[in-house]
């Protein structure tokens, strides 16, 4: 075995900045964090070829003496902390002293900076001091970094093209740029301005500007709080990615990963139809977060993550009922005068209009007839005037959306997808009540031939299973089906896709009380194609807006697309 030896400064200074700085994003985020801390109000990045040639930040924040200037480029040189219980209070973005000593390893480095008296510049070449001189420069510093690893050829094969790289750091920016909004940012590329955010401006302005958003683009927002925690979540639902890189999390104003606060956003607001543009803030006190678990300071760890947890969810909440009593205002202006002769000849008959907190059971519906067992309170989206007129027409086209107007526009309604929130929530809270209401006898028994695998599932969830409505019973190898959920119309495809779904390795995650209840609504709920009445796509709708998330199936499809008036009028080109 050889002698165990010490590692040269320049070599230990080559594997820390390796922890620190993984790519050019890395480096754009240890100065701009350093900007903040120094108390910048306009920060300018500019980059060559994604970062790779060339990284330059300027801002006006304090600016360093050449002592100061000297120091900072020594490993664990900061003017952050002072002390061990400094690391249970941190107040700054930057604490441990690394990041000007990791990235003057690995690239050309050049600072140029002023405390409002002298200016001064500092050349060091991976690692290695070249000088400082006197230099000019207003209060503030400018930093600029090329070549990176250029004395690791390994590490630079490993960067990405220039398009991927700056992608990373226009993600890194923008939640900068998100979470201090007091700041104005400003990101060129080989001499071209990519994005420019004035300062004062609202989060949900930023992000207008930031993604060239009209105006009239709608955003939710909620706010939830849970044991000390308080949460903020702004959501643009119409703005879909195929990946989740526009979900910021802000820890104490930190742009990090959160698996704890991403994954009750991705179950509320994500799912096969994208991800939406999402802005969490989660503010805690610092004791109760530790940020010292990465060497790039992207993760946290949070002392009691269940707070954390149901602050988000008490957020989504907020942001659901907020949604729902906007689209639940009747339309106004010419919009809610709709003639009588429009009205008849509509799919919609005007009806006696329901009233929030009633059952359905005051519905005549064909379709829907067994629906009226699904005891679920409405909320009605549409209303009828006091001076007799008739109520906004719900129509159903295509047979398989459904038309409404409500106060800001057209709400265009997936009817399968609706009707599965509503058969899955009924199903759900019965299984949970652990009581049997709900269930419909079927007047022909449906039969069908299990295999193995299916029969022993049934036998293993069987309780389960009956306690979400299904009533069965086994003969030889056959199932015979005798009684379904209130509002199944499938029966026997929604208790197949049961055991199809308890079988699937795939969601083991999920409670089996929502697997059988996502998965009953799934192939029990109304398909496309299928004929609505006018008063069964009111009963659709009412109950729809009962539900807690009415703007989401079981997984995490929008129920409904909501087109405002300005974006009409701007299609039309008036």
């Amino acid at each position: 075995m050889p002698a165990v030896r010490v590692l040269p400064d320049s070599v230990i200074n080559l594997i820390s900045a390796g922890e620190v700085v993984e790519r050019p994003a890395s480096v754009v985020k240890e100065l701009v964090e350093n900007a903040l801390d120094a108390g910048a109000s306009e920060i300018a990045v500019e980059l060559e070829q994604g970062g790779r040639q060339s990284i330059v930040v300027r801002d006006d924040g304090s600016g360093m003496n050449r002592h100061d200037l000297l120091l900072s480029i020594q490993r664990h040189a900061t003017s952050k902390i002072t002390g061990r219980e400094d690391l249970e209070h941190l107040s700054t973005l930057g604490f441990r002293g690394e990041a000007l000593p990791s990235i003057a390893a690995v690239t050309h480095l050049t600072v140029t900076t002023s405390d409002g008296t002298d200016a001064w510049e500092l050349v060091i070449d991976g690692g290695e001091l070249r000088g400082v001189s006197p230099a000019a420069r207003t209060r503030g510093t400018t930093v600029s970094a090329s070549g990176l690893f250029f004395n690791q050829t390994a590490r630079r094969k490993f960067l990405r093209q220039q398009a991927t790289e700056l992608s990373w750091i226009e993600r890194l920016l923008t939640g900068c740029a998100l979470s201090r909004p007091d700041v104005a940012f400003l990101l060129t590329h080989n001499g071209r301005e990519l994005f420019r955010l004035p300062a004062g401006e609202s989060r949900a302005e930023r992000i207008r500007r930031r993604f060239v958003l009209s105006a009239s683009s709608p955003a939710s927002f909620g706010e939830g709080a849970a044991k000390g925690v308080s949460a903020k979540v702004l959501c643009f639902q119409e703005c879909l990615w195929n990946r989740r890189d526009h979900q910021y999390v802000l820890v104490n104003g930190r742009l990090v990963q959160a698996p704890m606060v991403s994954a009750p956003l991705d179950v509320a607001l994500a799912g096969p139809a994208g991800f939406p543009m999402i802005l969490a803030e989660i503010i805690l006190p610092s004791s109760q977060v530790d940020v010292n678990v990465h060497p790039s300071k992207r993760e946290v760890r949070f002392r009691d993550p269940s707070a954390v947890r149901a602050a988000v969810e008490a957020a989504i909440a907020d942001m659901v009922g907020e949604r729902r009593a906007a689209l639940l205002q009747p339309p106004g202006g010419d919009f809610s005068r709709i003639s009588s002769a429009a009205a008849a000849s509509s799919t919609s008959s005007p009806g006696a209009p329901m009233e929030s907190g009633k059952s359905a059971e005051g519905y005549q519906p064909g379709l829907f007839k067994s629906a009226i067992m699904v005891q679920m309170p409405t909320a009605r989206l549409t209303v009828e005037a006091d001076t007799g007129s008739p109520v906004v027409p719900i129509v159903q086209v295509g047979r398989s959306y459904l038309v409404t107007a409500t106060e800001s526009g057209i709400a265009l309604i997936d009817q399968h997808a609706a009707h599965e929130r509503i058969l899955y929530e009924a199903v759900l809270q019965s299984m949970r009540r652990g009581a049997g209401t709900g269930q419909q006898r079927l007047l022909l028994p449906e039969v069908v031939r299990l295999d193995g695998e299916e029969a022993e599932c049934l036998e293993a969830y069987s309780a389960i299973i009956e306690s979400a409505g299904f009533e069965s019973h086994i003969e030889g190898d056959t199932l015979v089906l005798t009684g379904v959920p209130g509002g199944v119309f499938h029966g026997m495809p929604a208790l197949r896709e049961i055991l199809k779904s308890l079988m699937d390795p795939g969601t083991e995650d999920r409670p089996v009380d929502e697997k059988v209840a996502a998965a009953a609504a799934c192939a029990g709920a109304v398909k496309f194609g299928d004929a609505l009445a006018g008063e069964e796509t009111r009963m659709l709708v009412d109950m729809l807006f009962a539900t807690s998330d009415p703007f989401h199936c079981p997984h995490g499809r929008p129920t409904l697309i909501e087109i405002s008036y300005l974006e009409l009028e701007k299609r039309f080109g008036r």
